[in-house]
């Protein structure tokens, strides 16, 4: 069933309008991030749509490259804000030492997003290793996570996430699998 028919993943009453997205971004907002750092991403689309039709007073910043992203959000972090990171999670493998070496090294805490890919349904091979890495990584480096698995547990989730994060000033991350983002796991 797709996204935008059906009951599969809709918030009550709004036509079209995704929960988990929805979710994710009343999460992001109730814990205080009001920076977004992004590495452009299908999935993650709908949270940068919602976020700015719904909170105007969150920014949005592109990165070009993920390891770019997490020396944004050290910067936001040490000027005030709570960044929340966006990225897939092949993107994650490219952050790695700058994570190691930067945000973890510093405590300086950030929330990661993190869409999955890899996992079944997956229609690029190539996405596979760094997907089924990622939550052994998370574990290797100390990064806590939480994976959303049903749409309407995105922003509880979302909020004890950040809460780790900001109240240990450590990384910590919510990871969407496809079968969440991707209704059949196609895209």
């Amino acid at each position: 069933m797709n996204d935008l028919g059906g009951n599969f993943n809709q918030r009550a009453g709004t036509p079209g309008a995704l929960l988990w997205p929805a979710g994710i971004c009343a999460g992001l907002h109730a814990s205080g991030c009001r920076e977004v750092v992004y590495v452009p991403d299908n999935p993650l689309s709908h949270i940068l749509r919602a976020l700015e039709r719904d909170y105007p007073d969150v920014r949005s910043t592109m990165a070009t490259r993920e390891e770019e992203a997490l020396g944004i959000a050290a910067g936001l972090y040490l000027g005030g804000s709570r960044p929340a990171l966006l990225m897939q999670s092949s993107g994650l493998g490219n952050a790695l030492n700058a994570l190691g070496s930067l945000l973890l090294c510093y405590q300086i805490p950030a929330l990661f997003i993190i869409s999955m890919r890899g996992d079944p349904g997956e229609w690029n091979a190539a996405q596979v290793p760094m997907g089924r890495a990622v939550v052994p990584v998370l574990d290797a480096f100390g990064v806590q996570h939480l994976t959303i698995d049903r749409p309407e547990a995105a922003e509880e989730m979302v909020r004890a996430a950040a809460a780790l994060a900001f109240g240990t000033r450590n990384p910590a991350a919510c990871l969407l699998p496809r079968r969440l983002t991707v209704p059949g796991g196609q895209a």
